[in-house]
């Protein structure tokens, strides 16, 4: 993104901060491998208020590529107009929402602001930049603490809860929220045509761990059984649907550490791009078989039962009984039917998350190379070290 595109971006996002005079300060781009579908420019806007206050903005300035070679290859438009759309109409539903129940969430407070939004050939989005809030990343090629677990898990419970009870409290809103969501991740998968590229993946994943067959056998899948969970699963048992995150690896998340104790209290959800209707079983199998180590967390029904604490309190204080809305022997039989989707997708997304930035594909560059997506999907991360580390933390199923 050119300077004076930056430049035009701020003078929209800031028209509502009473600024009379600021400067900008463009420091810093996000690298390799710390995001697939766009660039993060950051940006510091300093500068004077009405009031004659000194004021600072730190800003993420989230952008498409304007590579149109890449842009004919991935849905580019879709995917940041469904995250425009969390930010511009989602949130601010919830937040009227919980307003209006006299509740206020803490993941609606750990979302960064959205300045403004931009649509057209060149998607934007001006976000709050949370590490001046003290959010930061998790390491990627590591697998997450249970403190960070159990603070994503309630994250991820506050979140749903506010699908849950909308539908439950005001089902006109929701269905009107949500009538013409598309499930982006399906929808990705099938533009793109990469469902090859996990059966693949899938394939060389047993091969290594074919010396135990028992724990093989729940690896066993075909390429129907593939195409059924993207395409199929998903939009099945709507009753329970939330609008779900969709893309729960490692990089976005951030945390807030307590100073002191520098244990996590806050964790933010972010990049919406895939976002979907769901079960909520989708985001809690991806999020704990692409983060989570279940050789040392091998007790999945423990896991379920913090992120149901967490989901139960917001539901009460969303004015729903839980087990109406959703019982937790409910959330099991989720589990057990939907929990697949997360163990096929750990099977893919690992190789991006543990491998090293130097050896994160660029697939912005390498298209305009003439490569196709799927050929660079397909002969990256043949790294024998990234899937042995991918099967020490999908080892264990419920």
């Amino acid at each position: 993104m050119r300077d004076n595109q930056i430049s035009d971006l701020i003078q929209l996002a800031v028209k509502n901060e009473n600024f009379i005079d600021y400067k900008l300060d463009i420091h810093g781009k996000s690298g390799p491998g710390d995001g697939y579908m766009g660039k993060i420019t950051f940006v510091t806007v300093t500068g004077k208020t009405k009031t004659q206050e000194t004021k600072t903005l730190n800003l993420a300035i989230k952008s498409s590529t304007e590579n149109q070679i890449f842009r004919n290859q991935v849905p580019i438009k879709l995917l940041f107009e469904q995250e425009i759309y969390i930010y511009d109409k989602v949130i601010p539903t919830f937040k009227k929402f919980q307003q209006e129940m006299g509740f206020r969430s803490p993941v609606l407070e750990s979302l960064p602001t959205c300045y403004t939004t931009q649509r057209g050939e060149n998607e934007v989005l001006v976000l709050e930049n949370l590490k001046n809030r003290g959010f930061d990343l998790w390491d990627r090629t590591v697998p997450m603490d249970m403190g960070h677990i159990k603070t994503l898990l309630k994250a991820y419970a506050e979140w749903h809860a506010f699908s849950l009870a909308l539908r439950w409290k005001n089902p006109e809103n929701c269905q009107e929220l949500v009538k013409n969501y598309v499930n982006m991740w399906s929808y990705h998968i099938h533009q793109v045509e990469i469902e090859p590229v996990f059966f693949q993946y899938h394939e060389e994943v047993r091969k290594f761990w074919e010396k135990d067959e028992k724990d093989i056998a729940s690896l066993k899948f075909s390429k129907d059984t593939i195409n059924y969970i993207l395409h199929k699963l998903i939009a099945e048992d709507p009753e329970y649907h939330v609008i779900s995150h969709c893309d729960g690896w490692t990089n976005n998340f951030m945390f807030r550490l307590e100073q002191k104790s520098q244990k996590p209290v806050e964790a933010s959800i972010i990049d919406w791009q895939l976002s979907g209707l769901s079960s909520p079983v989708l985001d809690l199998s991806y999020f704990i078989y692409t983060c989570v180590d279940t050789q040392e967390h091998a007790d999945v029904k423990e896991l379920l039962k913090i992120y149901y604490a967490s989901l139960s309190s917001s539901l009460y204080q969303l004015k729903c009984d839980p087990s109406e809305v959703l019982s937790f022997n409910t959330l099991v039989q989720q589990w057990k039917k939907f929990s697949c989707y997360g163990l096929l997708f750990g099977t893919f997304i690992l190789r991006f998350s543990l491998c090293e930035s130097g050896d994160a594909p660029d697939f912005v560059e390498g298209i305009p190379k003439g490569k196709n997506l799927l050929k660079i999907l397909i002969s990256t991360f043949r790294i024998e070290k990234c899937i042995i580390s991918a099967l020490e933390i999908i080892c264990y199923i419920m």
